[in-house]
């Protein structure tokens, strides 16, 4: 019996290391994808102050997550050089009309730094067991990635730049969104403002590929994660 106490006892921290691993992660995907639409408006609207500001605030957020992994392998801190490289490097860009390049290699790094993502998740899942996102973060981990998509078709006329044709169609991505958010508001009344929001900016973000209306999303995006803050 009192084997079995101090192997618990030795266990169970580890198991919460690997948790807390495994979340952090989980933020840092949040605030990467956060970014990788920031920089992408700031494309959009050509550098203005405003989503200037916006970019800063999301690289200032995901620098804050990446320190919270423990032991961050070398291809994810080269890979996070490399990209505070290129949105310190266009900061003084002077734009003059739409600049699809830059979208372009954006678009790469955000490809490369996914697939390193999802190698942490791999194998913090094989550290702590079946975890799973908390369900509020799996609905921020979609909605984001929908913004960052949605911005990439913004700045492409030809329908976007890093899109696969093995991805999931944008549209799909939507309408899953919200299948999911329509659940959670069933069984947790407090997020039914929170699908109000997503039910305003849904038609919006289906017209992705024939009236882009970047504004009016981001306005509304910045609106739903201070209501997800909230909670």
């Amino acid at each position: 019996m009192k084997i079995l106490l101090v192997i618990s006892i030795i266990f169970l921290p580890s198991v919460s290391r690997a948790e807390s691993d495994y979340n952090n992660i989980v933020q840092f995907k949040i605030t990467s994808l956060q970014l990788f639409s920031s920089f992408s408006s700031f494309i959009y609207f050509q550098g203005d102050d405003k989503n200037r500001k916006r970019l800063l605030t999301a690289k200032a957020q995901a620098d804050a997550a990446v320190s919270t992994l423990s032991g961050s392998s070398v291809e994810l801190k080269l890979k996070w050089q490399q990209i505070s490289d290129y949105i310190e490097s266009y900061q003084a860009h002077n734009f003059d009309g739409s600049n699809m390049s830059l979208e372009a290699g954006w678009s790469i790094l955000q490809g490369e730094l996914n697939n390193i993502i999802s190698m942490l998740e791999t194998h913090s899942i094989s550290l702590s067991g079946a975890v799973v996102p908390l369900k509020i973060d799996n609905i921020r981990i979609k909605m984001e990635t929908i913004l960052s998509r949605y911005m990439v078709y913004a700045n492409s006329t030809t329908g976007g730049y890093g899109v696969s044709y093995g991805e999931t169609p944008l549209e799909e991505e939507i309408m899953t969104m919200k299948q999911e958010l329509t659940e959670l508001a069933q069984t947790e009344t407090k997020y039914r403002s929170l699908l109000k929001k997503w039910n305003y900016i849904e038609s919006t973000l289906l017209a992705y590929n024939s009236n882009i209306a970047p504004f009016v999303v981001l306005h509304t995006f910045d609106r739903m994660r201070k209501m997800i803050a909230s909670y």
